[in-house]
Parts: structure tokens; C-alpha cells; sequence
């Protein structure tokens, strides 16, 4: 279970190296690997020779750690009832 924090599209740059993206998501390396290799996604190399991520797909994991973080909520519909009288 993650608790992803919130990430302004607009404001990210276009490439975040892979300790930037582990920071951002405050996650670990390892938990980083599993979550790109869950999610299709392969990090690439700059024009200097780091491994990172592009925007799009630190997007495309962020917003598929949201949403599996957010479907282990309890469902609200599923509590009982008090009876009307």
C-alpha cells in the first residue's frame, strides 16, 4: 500500500532521473522497478548518460499508484444501516 502524494502535472519537468522519480513518489528503488515492470514501463537514458523517466510515464505510474492506492478504501456502501424507526 503507497501513500502517493500529490504531483502538480503542470509544473514536472520532462525528465526525472530514477532517484528524483524515488523521491517523488517516496518510494524505494526497489518498490520503483516493481511498480515500472507492473506498469510496461522502461527507463531511458538522457543526453548525459543518466537512467531515468520520462514525464509521461512518471505520469503514467503516479496516476496507476493513485488509483490502486484509492481502490483498497473501504467501500461506504458497504456498512450497515441503523433501522428507521
Amino acid at each position: 500500500m503507497f501513500n502517493v502524494p500529490y504531483i502538480d502535472y503542470n509544473a514536472m519537468d520532462e525528465f526525472y532521473t530514477l532517484k528524483d522519480v524515488c523521491e517523488l513518489f517516496c518510494i524505494s528503488k526497489k518498490e520503483l522497478k516493481k511498480q515500472c515492470e507492473k506498469h510496461n514501463v522502461k527507463p531511458h537514458r538522457n543526453e548525459i548518460g543518466d537512467y531515468g523517466l520520462v514525464k509521461y510515464d512518471v505520469r503514467k505510474i503516479h496516476n496507476a499508484m493513485y488509483h490502486e492506492d484509492r481502490s483498497h478504501e473501504e467501500d461506504p456502501w458497504s456498512f450497515d444501516m441503523p433501522e428507521a424507526n
